[in-house]
């Protein structure tokens, strides 16, 4: 229902707990995002409310999007201009692994047809080796993060795990409890994740980004060999969406 007192406009203005409530997030999340410059309403009722247009829930809609490909909200506030490059660069990676997918089907299907004979060693490896090739991330990036696990040893690696452990089990506390993800705990513990995963990926966004997407695709649970849950994930993002990690 469009707020009466606005002069000059006929469109729809959203108060901001009506704009929280159809997009899922939290009043303090849009507070955050107007108190870092991200999403700032342009008018106020007459009452002092904060009051939202159609374009600025377009922008929302674009900020949304942009986090759920792993931009950070640093990067979203300064990105001004035309978003195709980004995009193009996106489909390019789902293609690549649209096109990865198909030859793990195609070495599959040989296999069924070979299974009265028994597949060959050779057979099996192609499979395997096509299966390890399917992934979100580019050759590139493999490249970089095996280096990245390279530097630190299993010992280390072993250490990010029992820290990205630690850290989700305090998440599921939280989430069991009900607090709101914009709450101090609840933010210093996101921090402490964005450190972490700084760590793991060597500060490389690009990487970043291809892990979130890894785990929004694959689930999770197969994406971190069950060290975070969906409910866990879901909740880590909803913490992250206020802003912190911008920082």
């Amino acid at each position: 229902m469009a707020d009466e007192g606005v002069p000059g406009d006929d469109g729809r203005r959203w108060k901001v707990g009506e704009l929280a409530e159809a997009t899922g997030l939290t009043v303090r999340t849009l507070h955050h995002f107007d108190e870092i410059g991200l999403l700032q309403p342009s008018e106020r009722s007459p009452g002092g409310h904060r009051l939202y247009t159609d374009a600025e829930v377009r922008r929302l809609y674009q900020v949304l999007a942009l986090r759920q490909l792993g931009v950070p909200l640093a990067e979203i506030k300064s990105l001004d201009g035309d978003l195709s490059g980004l995009i193009r660069r996106q489909l390019l990676q789902v293609e690549q692994q649209i096109g990865q997918l198909q030859q793990v089907r195609q070495h599959i299907l040989s296999l069924l047809h070979r299974l009265s004979d028994g597949p060959t060693i050779d057979q099996l490896l192609a499979v395997m080796e096509a299966m390890m090739k399917t992934s979100y991330f580019t050759p590139d990036q493999l490249t970089r993060l095996k280096a990245r696990h390279r530097e630190v040893g299993a010992e280390g690696f072993q250490r990010w795990r029992a820290r990205w452990t630690e850290i989700a089990d305090e998440v599921r506390a939280h989430l069991a409890a009900g607090t709101d993800p914009a709450d101090p705990e609840v933010q210093a513990a996101a921090r402490r994740w964005t450190q972490l995963m700084d760590e793991m990926t060597g500060g490389d966004r690009s990487i970043l980004a291809a892990m979130y997407a890894k785990m929004d695709g694959q689930g999770p649970e197969a994406a971190t060999l069950d060290v975070v849950s969906s409910d866990v994930w879901a909740y880590v993002k909803r913490a992250l969406a206020v802003g912190h990690q911008a920082a």
